[in-house]
């Protein structure tokens, strides 16, 4: 990898938020992982205060690295490392993961073998090694519906879409889906080139499904889960310590998926369904609070009201 390749295969593109110690590790593992093609790895950090810029200056120099001076969201700073990029395929990463295999080329040799992929994304796993949501299906009514109301216990041999989707190991080929997980997808630059990158108007959550929502209805390519590419995702380490400030953000990025795409009406009922499915758990998790009292059911209590506040409420304030 060098700073002087003019077309390699692939540019990786992280955005990073505080995580200095993972984004360490997640980078030594591209290194270590990735072979069979030529890369460069674009960093733009976003308003970092742990140290992160100075250890990528000082340990990975070929680096690209991009400093936000302040805070201004995923989107963003995923555009402006897209917009660096020189690779036929643009990689996105999460900087809270690490590559269990040669996980890059497998991706990019999928998208070179089928002309109809316009993106593709592998396997993640936790860091026990049990698989977690890697691809699913579009926020929607029929989908609020079915989680509001358990339809998928109630009614088991229908098909009822779902956000996120943990795909089980028996699924060893590749699928097509709805949308990708952002955390590791693969994207051909034409795709791009036809319909840009992220709606700057997200924030930190529902960019990516927008992204392939635009690929499944404005152009002609598909999006594919390839499981034989893996990787250990480690999740929301940025918002961590933030878990209010992270679903304010997620009920944000609803909102403005759901409007753009059905409009307001629809936004309103969908997430009217999603404030609804946290009601009965919270009015559940009371119940049990009243008969054995602790810290678990307290804090069920806490995140439920949090999730009806701003299902029906979203915001988009920041920190």
């Amino acid at each position: 990898m060098s700073r002087a390749l003019s077309h390699p295969d692939v540019s990786i593109v992280f955005t990073q938020w505080n995580v200095r110690d993972m984004l360490r590790d997640c980078l030594h593992s591209v290194h270590e992982k990735t072979k069979g093609l030529t890369y460069e790895i674009i960093i733009v950090d976003d308003g970092s205060t742990d140290g992160s810029p100075e250890m990528v200056r000082a340990e990975f120099p070929d680096v690209i690295l991009t400093i936000n001076q302040t805070n201004i969201g995923v989107a963003k700073s995923y555009n402006k490392g897209v917009a660096l990029a020189k690779g036929k395929y643009v990689q996105m990463l999460n900087s809270d993961m690490v590559l269990v295999n040669n996980a890059i080329k497998i991706l990019l040799e999928f998208l070179e073998t089928h002309p109809d992929a316009g993106a593709c994304a592998g396997k993640l796993r936790n860091r026990d090694m049990s698989t977690q949501v890697s691809f699913g299906s579009f926020p929607g009514l029929l989908q609020a519906f079915s989680e509001a109301f358990g339809m998928s216990h109630l009614v088991p041999f229908v098909r009822w879409p779902q956000i996120g989707i943990v795909p089980g190991e028996s699924i060893t080929t590749p699928m097509e889906a709805q949308y990708l997980s952002g955390a590791d997808m693969l994207i051909r630059r034409e795709v791009i080139s036809k319909i840009g990158f992220f709606d700057e108007r997200y924030t930190s959550y529902c960019e990516e499904t927008d992204f392939c929502y635009r690929i499944k209805h404005d152009t002609r390519w598909r999006l594919y889960y390839v499981p034989a590419a893996e990787i250990i995702h480690f999740g929301g380490q940025s918002f961590s310590k933030v878990p209010e400030y992270r679903l304010r953000l997620m009920y944000s990025g609803y909102n403005k998926f759901l409007t753009k795409h059905h409009g307001r009406l629809y936004s309103l009922a969908t997430r009217t369904l999603y404030a609804f499915q946290f009601a009965r758990r919270w009015v559940a998790a009371r119940i049990r609070y009243m008969f054995s009292p602790g810290d678990d059911c307290r804090w069920t209590i806490t995140e439920a009201g949090w999730h009806v506040k701003y299902a029906l409420f979203p915001q988009e304030g920041r920190i």
